[in-house]
């Protein structure tokens, strides 16, 4: 037997390990994951039936396609769907990712551990395996689920702000366009507007060789976008993505806001204190985090829904508590947390002269305690000059709570990008 000197030896064993890497990162060198669009899932059919109403309740045989813009782009993508509120797994017989290609959208198969159909366990979420996919900053993106059996609506996001279709019966994952196809919605019943929902679908994640921090934007409706255009990517987390593109800076962002959600209360989804370690700590890459929440935990106190509300109204102290408890779990994650003050809400049903005082006393501790990393002021850039407990008027999406597209550029404006 040849004697091998311990220089050849290593250089064998160094190839070997070579021969053994997968071939993306023996070819391509390392590659970094970081979220890149996020919509934090919450219990759909738990909402009121009095109150709102489903286009579709239930989906059998149907293909539902949901449109999304990324804030990064890169050269993979994942996809994590979500069945934490249903009691059934959820089936999915085919799924896919589409993108645009030499301006043609192609649509790419997904698989599940090398399935391309899979059931999801009733509570749990799922995600997919990795696809190539060469894709820009803010790319458009198309995400399908084949549904075959009977699946009730259940896990949902209420507050889209972009289009997803439901088709005729059929698997249309592959196809560039689907039969019969009618929107996905929840009607609210009490003024008949409708809002462009999601099904399943709650995170997507991108991949390249520059590593991406993310930046999580959580909150309530302001961060979710209502009053902001459909369709057009106006609520303040997008104006910010742009900026920061735009800065060419190496973040990404991503919205984990859920309309009508409180700091301390289950109601319109899981409150922060709840969700805080799923939807931020959690993320790939997640690096620091704009808190903005608490305007519902005022205006939902005071009876302010009898039954469902606290009969009194909440003290500043008890939000505050809230706050330091998501300061000090970002902190254990080695997080940066910026706080933002609560924009003025006088003239919607929900005010009352005791619930500004509440909001007032709260911001004032979000300015002065140091106890965030850094603070945005989303107060004093958005409300009235002349009644400071009023947005102005120019911001003012219709309901004197939540902002326009111009109230939300304003927001993502006064964000000082060297703090995040």
């Amino acid at each position: 037997m040849s004697r091998i000197s311990w220089g050849k030896a290593a250089a064998l064993c160094l190839a070997a390990g070579m021969m053994l890497m997968p071939a993306e990162a023996a070819s391509h060198g390392t590659v970094h994951w970081y979220a890149t669009w996020t919509a934090s899932p919450w219990d759909g059919s738990g909402l009121p039936p009095t109150m709102f109403a489903p286009s579709t309740e239930t989906f059998v045989n149907q293909t539902i396609r949901q449109q999304i813009t990324l804030s990064r782009g890169g050269s993979q993508l994942r996809v994590r769907f979500s069945n934490e509120y249903a009691k059934t797994p959820l089936a999915i017989g085919a799924a896919s990712i589409g993108y645009s290609k030499s301006g043609t959208m192609v649509h790419v198969p997904l698989t599940f551990s090398g399935a391309a159909a899979i059931k999801v366990f009733a509570g749990a979420p799922i995600v997919s395996d990795p696809v190539a996919a060469e894709v820009p900053d803010g790319a458009k993106i198309e995400v399908s689920l084949y549904l075959p059996d009977r699946t009730p609506v259940a896990t949902i996001h209420l507050l889209a702000m972009q289009q997803s279709l439901v088709s005729a019966p059929g698997n249309y994952v592959l196809a560039d366009a689907m039969s019969g196809a009618t929107p996905f919605e929840f009607r609210e019943k009490m003024s008949g507007r409708s809002y462009p929902s999601r099904f399943a679908l709650c995170e997507v994640d991108a991949a390249g060789p520059t590593p991406i921090r993310t930046v999580v934007a959580f909150g309530d409706s302001i961060t979710d976008g209502m009053g902001s255009t459909i369709g057009t990517d106006r609520r303040w987390p997008d104006f910010l993505s742009r900026r920061i593109v735009a800065a060419k800076l190496n973040l990404s962002v991503v919205n984990q806001g859920i309309g009508g959600n409180q700091v301390l209360a289950k109601g319109m989804g899981d409150s922060a204190l709840s969700r805080f370690d799923r939807d931020v700590v959690a993320l790939p890459g997640a690096s620091s985090v704009i808190v903005m929440e608490g305007i519902n935990d005022i205006g939902f106190s005071g009876n302010m829904i009898p039954g469902m509300s606290r009969p009194d109204v909440i003290p500043a102290e008890d939000i505050i508590q809230g706050y330091r408890q998501l300061i000090l779990r970002a902190h254990a994650r080695g997080m940066r947390v910026i706080g933002a003050t609560m924009t003025p809400f006088e003239g919607s049903p929900a005010y009352t002269k005791d619930k500004e005082a509440v909001r007032a006393a709260a911001n004032a501790w979000i300015r002065t305690s140091g106890a965030f990393d850094a603070v945005v002021d989303f107060d004093a850039v958005t409300r009235d000059p002349q009644n400071p407990q009023k947005l102005k008027a120019a911001f003012n999406g219709g309901d004197y709570i939540h902002l326009n597209d111009a109230g939300y550029d304003a927001m993502a404006s006064a964000i000082d990008l060297s703090q995040l």
